[in-house]
């Protein structure tokens, strides 16, 4: 909808293509960047679910075995984990189809909107991390049971 409205915007104006002005060897220079950084947050991505998986206090147990919570929390991880793959993809995919220098196929509105999606769902990475990170230090800051009184 963001990259629509935006597109109508230059189609209607004549002006705020921001992709589509430079020369192609800059927009190339974004699209390749564009990729690299989706890649690289891929790898936190990768590390806040090896985060998630081996917690093991009582709240991460509760998070991850409640029917719809856990379920809930799984779909997000794969949705953002997927939504990575396919930014990535759609950045490095420009790279080869945008071979003219004004770029009359309109490739870069194709990258316009993979790093649209890409902000959109490093705010969902964000409150993910965080909700992993908040439950692990709760179940740090809960008193450890005293070893008496298990086997009393």
């Amino acid at each position: 909808m963001v990259v629509g409205t935006h597109l109508a915007w230059v189609r209607w104006t004549g002006t705020g293509d921001i992709l589509g002005k430079p020369e192609r060897e800059q927009r190339l220079e974004v699209y390749t960047t564009g990729a690299t950084v989706v890649a690289i947050t891929g790898s936190f991505i990768t590390a806040a679910i090896a985060q998630y998986a081996s917690a093991s206090g009582r709240r991460m147990r509760v998070l991850r075995t409640t029917g719809h919570l856990g379920s809930q929390f799984r779909r997000n991880w794969v949705s953002i984990l997927s939504a990575t793959l396919l930014i990535a993809g759609a950045c490095l995919l420009a790279t080869v189809l945008d071979t003219t220098s004004r770029d009359p196929g309109g490739v870069h509105w194709l990258v316009e909107g993979a790093l649209t999606l890409g902000f959109v769902r490093s705010y969902r990475l964000l409150w993910l991390f965080n909700s992993v990170i908040l439950a692990s230090d709760r179940d740090l800051a809960d008193p450890a049971p005293d070893p008496h009184q298990l086997h009393a």
